[in-house]
């Protein structure tokens, strides 16, 4: 298909005007090549997922990190985003992200997360616009259950892979979960008297006090709880581009590590599929 049939499919699929507002959502890199055969979805782009993509003869990587977030002062090869998309021009690979219009999806991130986890999703934090196929969407996810809190933190930890921090509900018996995979802490105030249980991530450690015998929180991890994205948007893609392959990135693409006293956790060996 052509560029401009590609990025249209893609605007369709995961509106831009559903994104939260300043997330550099949509086309970062236009390839100078008139049509899209295949594409490869990621996490986020790294310089083994731009490897991986030329192996594979892509012709646009659909990212859910973005690569452009800042705005970019100078061109310095030395660093990282500019060598990424020195790498990706010079391959003619486009590059296209999708992060908080994937996060407001009805399949999205916070779906993905809610179906591993065995929670029954039931209405979204902030209500979002229908898709094409009728679903409506929006921002983080309101879910059902009826589990004791050490039940569902095993759950969490299962799933997502990693240490996982916490501090305990009041009561011990979980009957509704919040859910805003990655930076979410935004959304507390929206929860905190809707909710037994909220999980997100990069949650500080005033915030742990502020939810004492309040609401229970549970923080796996940005990439943890954000790992099972690219499988999620390729999965889409494959809906509606009847005239692409579509390749899922096997790459991990987080840097971050885990040591304690007694073990080192390394991330290296965390699914992403």
């Amino acid at each position: 298909m052509t560029h401009t049939e590609f990025h249209n499919v893609l605007k369709r699929t995961f509106p831009l005007e559903s994104a939260m507002s300043g997330d550099n959502v949509g086309l970062q890199v236009r390839s100078a090549s008139e049509t899209v055969e295949s594409v490869l979805t990621c996490m986020e782009i790294t310089d083994a997922v731009v490897d991986e993509a030329i192996r594979l003869g892509i012709g646009a990587i659909v990212t859910f990190h973005p690569l452009i977030y800042s705005p970019l002062l100078k061109l310095d090869a030395s660093e990282r985003v500019t060598r990424l998309l020195a790498r990706c021009i010079r391959a003619d690979m486009s590059v296209y992200c999708v992060h908080t219009a994937f996060d407001a999806h009805p399949r999205g991130t916070n779906k993905l997360l809610a179906d591993r986890l065995g929670l029954t999703p039931e209405s979204t934090i902030v209500p979002g616009a229908a898709t094409l196929d009728g679903a409506h969407g929006g921002m983080g996810l309101f879910t059902t259950c009826d589990l004791e809190f050490d039940d569902l933190l095993q759950r969490v930890a299962s799933v997502c892979g990693a240490p996982v921090r916490f501090c305990p509900p009041a009561h011990t018996r979980v009957r509704r979960v919040a859910i805003v995979a990655g930076s979410g802490m935004s959304f507390f105030d929206q929860v905190v008297a809707r909710a037994d249980v909220f999980i997100t991530a990069d949650v500080k450690y005033h915030a742990f006090h502020a939810a004492q015998n309040v609401i229970g929180l549970i923080d796996p991890g940005h990439f943890e709880m954000e790992q099972f994205v690219a499988r999620g948007i390729a999965d889409e893609l494959e809906r509606v581009l009847d005239d692409c392959t579509v390749h899922c990135s096997t790459v991990m693409t987080s840097p971050v590590g885990y040591y304690t006293a007694t073990s080192t956790f390394d991330n290296r060996f965390v699914s992403v599929l």
